[in-house]
């Protein structure tokens, strides 16, 4: 049975903005810069805050992709307000920059010792200065919280693939104690089940360590970045999981999907991920997987919508993360297809999230740039 593709269809399209608060005293300023910020070719949502104390409580409600701080504030030197953002890792480490009337080369220089990815003196401040820096800061940010993310795997992935392993291990030696028993025992009766479970541990292992593996190596080959069409890299990850949709009688609805530049193999693999664990997690219904995307200027935003079990609220940033599971019924894995697919999203300069349905199922959406920076690809291409 092959896929069943439904119609392309248009889709409305949300525009895409930064947030950026603007913390600076004087009010004939910050309309100045919102002025400017409205004028430059980049789409800003702009939140204003006068005082240190109301830039804190801003930041605790929402995430700032980018934040212009006035070295002089009435309640906070802008430096202490700066270097408690840089150093609070619930803020996402937004962009930093400070700006002040004074010019002085010392306070650019302890601002960026302070965490300031720039400094802009007010009497440089037009449209064009200020979208370059601020771009330039929220680039730099999000490299910082790729490195923190990363540094945060790597302390947690040993001793949860440890952990992981020494399960299945444990199962091993103690069904082969068990027959090793037995067989002293002359009891033989039992040791083809122990010995039977401790392959079937040992199996699981195996698979462990291959995924493992496979984890590991992804986005470290060396396959170029190159023009993608997302419908035919779909089609292509239904194609190679034709078995299991034959097998659960899956319909995939398809819609047509743009165009990015990308690596290849990687997306394929992220898709075929995202729609094995569709199959494999379905509600007692015949699954359903649509596949459709929101066209952005300069991104898109892929969503798979599913019938299946879904996924409970408290775990749906979780199942992110290497080697985490939910435990159903009936159901194995290893814990690592969607930190696969995490990966696969970041390597792309990309995120990836999970929402419920009040119908039922899940909702996975991926955000993708439609071109990776650094990448010298004719513009037609695209």
């Amino acid at each position: 049975m092959r896929p069943t593709m439904a119609k392309p269809r248009g889709t409305a399209l949300p525009i895409h903005h930064r947030d950026i608060l603007l913390v600076d005293d004087s009010g004939a300023d910050c309309r100045f810069i919102e002025h400017a910020l409205k004028r430059s070719s980049a789409s800003y949502h702009i939140d204003s805050a006068h005082t240190a104390a109301d830039a804190r409580r801003k930041i605790a409600e929402k995430h700032y992709d980018c934040m212009l701080i006035d070295y002089r504030l009435p309640d906070l030197d802008g430096l202490e307000l700066m270097e408690s953002i840089h150093r609070d890792i619930e803020t996402g480490f937004p962009g930093l920059v400070m700006i002040s009337g004074e010019g002085s080369e010392r306070v650019a220089a302890k601002a960026i010792k302070l965490g300031a990815h720039d400094y802009l003196s007010k009497n440089q401040l037009n449209s064009g200065r200020l979208q370059e820096v601020i771009d330039s800061a929220i680039r730099r940010a999000q490299e910082k919280r790729s490195q923190v993310h990363q540094q945060m795997l790597m302390e947690n992935f040993a001793s949860t693939a440890a952990h992981d392993l020494a399960n299945p291990l444990n199962g091993v030696i103690g069904f082969v104690s068990l027959a090793q028993q037995m067989m002293e025992r002359g009891e033989i009766d039992q040791i083809p089940d122990y010995l039977d479970s401790a392959l079937k541990a040992a199996h699981y292992m195996k698979q462990l360590v291959i995924d493992l593996l496979h984890f590991a190596r992804t986005g470290s080959s060396a396959e170029a970045c190159e023009p993608v069409n997302l419908t035919d890299t779909v089609q292509l990850a239904a194609n190679l999981l034709e078995e299991a949709i034959e097998a659960s009688g899956a319909v995939i609805e398809l819609e047509t999907l743009p165009k990015i530049e990308g690596y290849v193999t990687e997306l394929t693999q992220m898709f075929q991920n995202l729609i094995a664990n569709s199959i494999k997690y379905h509600s007692d219904a015949r699954p359903v997987i649509t596949i459709s995307a929101e066209d952005m200027e300069d991104s898109c935003i892929i969503t798979i919508t599913d019938n299946g079990c879904g996924v409970p609220a408290s775990a749906r940033r979780q199942i992110f993360s290497p080697l985490f599971r939910i435990h159903r019924k009936n159901t194995t894995g290893s814990g690592l297809g969607l930190a696969t697919c995490a990966k696969i999203a970041e390597m792309h300069h990309g995120r990836i999230w999970c929402e419920g349905r009040a119908t039922g199922g899940s909702r996975f959406k991926i955000e993708l740039p439609k071109k990776q920076p650094d990448q010298n690809l004719p513009n037609d291409m695209i």
